[in-house]
């Protein structure tokens, strides 16, 4: 075994090709095409006004890949976001064309409900600078060190309950891995692996005394990539094959940030609307979400609560009429040591619901590129390491619901683990604004002295999403 200190920054690879130029992502008003059929697509009214608007752009779909209407039996969250995501359409401008004017231009169309630029591909949202060895799992111990995982496995160990980790690449071969028999559900696996196989550690690596240990061990995990061709990079549709392959109750982690044009700061995917329709798709369909909240940018962590989307709505603030929740719980990073400050690069608001460690994860992997079988690092961090950590905690708890035939549903869930009440603060928490950090002993007993009914969840024999 082969231990790596990543603590020297390293600026980011270069991303794998993507297509030249950026592209125009449009969402429509009122009901999408019927089908993505290419005859009936280029019939469609709306296409055809688009088309002779923009002379010289090409409008396609957004999800080319989506074909016709689920079969019967498919996925029920596949089948209940088909409409959404037939609302998406992509256009690349004309030669000298400025992207973000396009955009403009078409939100002040009454057909488009909103136009942005496509943010294409970026780094994982680790920041492995200042990171300090460390040569333990702290974030294992009990609160307020960490989330108490040790004492949660007396009661659960993450069997029953499926984890899907979404990025760009992974080492699935690696030795504290490998025994977890992780499978791609679609996409290309080719970038970052160092990384992807640091988040996968936290949650899913193997009790097999070789290197560490998960959260959750025995949880069934796969993964999703990103990158669905070589040159097609589409985290929304990632997001729609990930559903597709996913019951209510199981758990996908979005190991990924995101820019949205002219902003040049790493935010969380769901700024983009194609993104945020996808989580609450699965949300809706009973599948909870974990999101990194971003890495914000030269200047520190974003406050969330002041961003806006192309239309000036303030979606991320929660006391804002433009918020919009997609259901997912938003992570945020710390420091590992107690009490946990809100690191400086971590983006906050009110939209972040926990943190966890956003330093010193020893986890596998060198948590960056390689590729090796045998390496570990004691310095993974940024809100990579810490949404890892949150995801791991929502696998047992799901895991110890699941044991008495009950999975809670994504919002009772996210209840659970981002509640003051139970959970351990932040040094300063009006200052931090990142949630708090998840601690099972307090969840799991303060359950076990409450009746079944009141877990408000989904039974897990039937594994439909609750709705009320």
């Amino acid at each position: 075994m082969a231990i790596i200190d990543n603590q020297v920054p390293k600026p980011p690879p270069p991303a794998p090709a993507a297509p030249p130029g950026r592209r125009v992502v449009v969402k429509l008003r009122g009901a999408p095409p019927p089908t993505f059929a290419a005859a009936a697509f280029a019939r469609d009214s709306k296409i055809r006004s688009l088309e002779q608007d923009l002379s010289g752009a090409k409008v396609r779909p957004y999800f080319e890949e989506l074909g016709p209407p689920p079969p019967a039996g498919a996925s029920m969250a596949a089948a209940a976001a088909q409409p959404v995501f037939s609302s998406y359409l992509v256009i690349e401008p004309p030669a000298g064309t400025d992207p973000l004017d396009l955009a403009h231009t078409l939100n002040g169309r009454d057909d488009v409900e909103i136009a942005y630029v496509e943010g294409g591909p970026t780094p994982p949202p680790v920041n492995p600078v200042n990171n300090p060895l460390s040569g333990n799992q702290g974030y294992l111990a009990a609160a307020p060190e960490g989330i108490d995982a040790r004492w949660a496995w007396g009661h659960a160990d993450g069997s029953g309950v499926d984890f899907v980790d979404l990025e760009q690449g992974w080492t699935l071969n690696h030795e504290d891995l490998a025994a977890a028999a992780i499978s791609i559900i679609s996409g290309l696996n080719q970038a970052y692996t160092g990384h992807g196989t640091a988040v996968l550690g936290e949650v899913v690596g193997v009790d097999n005394f070789i290197g560490i240990v998960g959260i959750a061990p025995s949880a069934r995990a796969r993964v999703v990539s990103q990158w669905r061709t070589a040159s097609n990079y589409q985290t929304a549709d990632a997001i729609r094959s990930a559903m597709s392959a996913m019951r209510a109750g199981d758990v996908l982690l979005l190991e990924a940030q995101t820019t949205y044009p002219p902003r040049t700061e790493y935010l969380p995917v769901e700024v983009e609307q194609a993104v945020y329709d996808a989580i609450r798709a699965a949300t809706d369909a009973g599948i909870v979400v974990v999101e990194a909240g971003g890495n914000g940018g030269v200047n520190g962590g974003v406050d969330l609560d002041k961003f806006q989307d192309m239309n000036g709505r303030y979606i991320l603030n929660r006391l804002s009429p433009d918020f919009r929740d997609s259901g997912a719980i938003m992570v945020g990073a710390a420091a590992s040591t107690s009490p946990h400050g809100r690191l400086s690069f971590s983006n906050f608001g009110s939209r972040i619901d926990c943190y966890a460690w956003g330093e010193n994860v020893q986890s596998t992997g060198d948590g960056w590129t390689g590729n090796a079988i045998n390496t570990y690092t004691p310095t993974f961090g940024g809100t990579s390491g810490a949404s890892p950590i949150v995801t791991g905690a929502a696998v047992l708890l799901q895991a110890w619901a699941v044991g008495r035939r009950y999975s809670y549903a994504p919002h009772v869930l996210r209840a659970l683990l981002s509640d003051p009440a139970l959970n351990t603060a932040s040094a300063n928490p009006p200052v931090d604004r990142i949630g708090v950090m998840p601690n099972l002993k307090a969840i799991i007993t303060r359950e076990l002295g409450s009746p079944a009914t009141s877990m408000v969840g989904i039974p897990a024999l039937v594994g439909a999403a609750e709705t009320g």
